[in-house]
């Protein structure tokens, strides 16, 4: 009974420090998150120019980039 016990008790041990090292890679990620486009934002505003429109971004176009690539 005592063996059963303490069995147990190392397995739920393992397991929780087996799911507290998982985390930890986890939130070392970084999330992704949208930024301004700027390429678009570029070539869409050239264009306006070489054809006299003024261009006046309400909601300006947007690219989702993981942390890694700023």
């Amino acid at each position: 009974m005592k063996s059963t016990l303490a069995l147990s008790m190392l397995a739920s041990s393992l397991l929780m420090l087996g799911g507290c090292s998982s985390t930890q890679d986890k939130s070392a990620m970084s999330r992704p998150h949208d930024v301004d486009d700027g390429a678009y934002i570029a070539q869409v505003e050239r264009t306006a120019h070489d054809r006299g429109v003024t261009v006046q971004w309400v909601n300006p176009p947007q690219k989702r980039v993981s942390g890694t690539d700023l």
